[in-house]
């Protein structure tokens, strides 16, 4: 989470995304922000597509 740096759970938030529980921010599945004190989206991490079915995330 962008406040303080907090990785939020899965599937918690509204919206079908993620939720922090240290502020309350709703993130929707693509990492925006859509409730809650969060400025800003959440960071995509680098990933790279393996093949058809596999995607590397890191």
């Amino acid at each position: 989470c962008v406040p303080l740096g907090q990785k939020p759970t899965d599937d918690r938030g509204d919206w079908g995304g993620w939720f922090c529980p240290c502020h309350g921010s709703h993130y929707d599945t693509s990492g925006r922000i859509r409730k809650g004190p969060a400025p800003t989206n959440l960071v995509v991490p680098v990933y790279e597509f393996l093949d058809d079915s596999t995607v590397k995330i890191g």
